[in-house]
């Protein structure tokens, strides 16, 4: 007679006690992804794209601070904006973009300037840009189901006596190369000569002094004629002259450039 002793049943008893834990854990598996596929998937929330250079980010509206403007549910402009596209967004103008490819500009109106993004808000219930009325805007500004906004790098330039501005946006000035013979970090890199950023704002350019003033509060003046020696680099984002005038005369994130009458 076939005899199962004590040992061989603990055997048994061990692997009976582990197939009924592998299947419990196995079953325990199934209804966990069982579940998971079952359940709805939220869909992300309503959104716009915001450009710089190269670069696209989508910013959804949920997760957005909501504020009230004319009564509306609304994302001021501003706020589409943060810290990981820049750290300067005065240097930039925006574009806001319709669905239909519409902006403020194709009508011959400046770009906006961060003072009104500021000041601009997105109406959730149409995606409709609008803003106070304090900033007197066009209603070409005011652009409909709005799909995008892209930031786009300007130099201002201003008479020192007159509170307004205007500016230039460096994707439509004209480029060339930068020659350095004594500084190759410098050399054959693509720039801008500082005196195209003011050729249309006067015809008697020798009569003044040009202050350049950066983003971050920093100055420098310069005579006329330093002033035609000097460039504003692409991939820098710096000013450089030729001769070189020294450390202070290098300018980072320029934002404006203001002329300033010479005394008789």
């Amino acid at each position: 007679m076939f005899h199962i002793t004590e040992h061989t049943k603990s055997r048994f008893r061990r692997r009976g006690s582990a197939s009924v834990t592998k299947g419990f854990l196995l079953s325990f598996l199934f209804l966990v992804i069982v579940c998971a596929c079952s359940r709805p998937i939220k869909p992300k929330s309503d959104f716009i794209t915001v450009k710089l250079g190269d670069l696209t980010f989508v910013r959804y509206f949920d997760i957005l601070e909501k504020v009230t403007f004319e009564g509306d549910e609304a994302i001021r402009l501003s706020d589409f904006v943060d810290s990981t596209m820049t750290d300067y967004p005065k240097i930039y103008a925006y574009r806001v973009i319709g669905s239909d490819g519409f902006y403020a500009a194709k009508k011959g109106s400046p770009d906006n300037v961060w003072e009104h993004m500021q000041k601009g808000y997105l109406k959730l219930s149409d995606r409709k840009a609008t803003f106070d009325a304090s900033l007197g805007l066009a209603g070409r500004y005011y652009v409909k189901d709005v799909a995008s906004i892209e930031l786009l790098r300007k130099i201002e330039t201003k008479f020192k006596e007159e509170e307004g501005f205007s500016f230039s946006l460096v994707m439509d000035m004209e480029t060339a190369t930068y020659s350095d013979s004594v500084d190759a970090f410098y050399n054959g890199r693509r720039g801008i000569r500082l005196a195209d950023f003011v050729d249309t704002l006067t015809s008697t350019p020798e009569n003044y002094t040009y202050n350049l003033i950066s983003v971050q509060g920093e100055e420098r003046q310069f005579s006329w004629s330093e002033f035609q020696t000097g460039w504003w680099l692409l991939d820098l984002d710096v000013t450089k002259f030729s001769p070189d005038l020294g450390v202070d005369s290098r300018i980072l994130y320029l934002q404006t450039i203001e002329l300033i009458p010479e005394v008789k």
